[in-house]
């Protein structure tokens, strides 16, 4: 397990039981991190926000690479990252609304955008689909692998959507940081909810990350509590 220390500009590694293994700076080239992935073959990507890149980091061959905008106009400032099966990353330009997409070699191929979007907060791939969080507008946009706007989904019941995560069985979890809790959706409709405002464990104070990982694991960035939570989805 990776997990992303943005204000000590590092990563740190823990082991299957949660105990720590190691930190990781990139030979001092991290700046603001706030979003990282690792790929099929072992690297690590990582959005470098204060520098305004991506970077790709081999470990066996002590290389690091920033991921080529030369092509991509304007400029983008990426943020949030995800992959799909075929090793395709998926990078949010939060300045341009608009989801840049890299071959799994991480040659830039394309780019996604909703002309009704406000912007996109969080983007994750399951089963061939892009769901993208737009916050401003409580929408998640739903987009084909080829980046074709499929459906889109508006929650207006909610207070500050940040971040989504997709179950196999096609339920949406979002996460309202101003609710401090998870909501877990069918469609439209809430079927369950996680946790709620407080100190203690299962609780949050403004959480602001979710990420679904194997066995049904869920992570929960609880910022405000300095923490990550984990939970088992049954």
């Amino acid at each position: 397990i990776y997990v992303v220390d943005t204000m000590n500009n590092r990563l740190i590694s823990y082991d299957k039981n949660y105990n720590f293994i190691s930190q990781f700076n990139a030979e001092g080239k991290l700046n603001l991190p706030v979003s990282m992935l690792k790929d099929k073959k072992g690297h690590l990507i990582v959005t470098n926000k204060g520098e305004r890149n991506v970077l790709v980091i081999y470990l066996k061959e002590r290389i690091i690479k920033p991921l080529d905008f030369s092509k991509i106009h304007p400029r983008p400032a990426p943020s949030r990252l995800a992959m799909d099966e075929n090793g395709r990353l998926y990078v949010i330009d939060g300045a341009y609304k608009r989801i840049l997409i890299f071959s799994d070699d991480y040659r830039f191929i394309g780019e996604i955008k909703a002309p009704q979007a406000a912007g996109f907060s969080d983007v994750k791939v399951v089963s061939n689909r892009i769901y993208a969080l737009d916050t401003i507008l409580k929408e998640v946009f739903v987009f084909d692998i080829q980046g074709n706007l499929v459906r889109s989904l508006k929650f207006k019941s909610l207070d500050f959507p940040v971040s989504l995560e997709v179950d196999r069985r096609g339920y949406l979890y979002i996460l309202d940081a101003h609710e401090d809790k998870i909501y877990i959706f069918k469609g439209h409709k809430i079927i369950g909810e996680i946790g709620r405002k407080g100190w203690k464990e299962g609780k949050f104070y403004y959480p602001r990350y979710v990420y679904m990982g194997n066995k049904d694991i869920l992570y929960v960035v609880d910022t405000g509590n300095n923490r990550i939570e984990v939970f088992k989805i049954k």
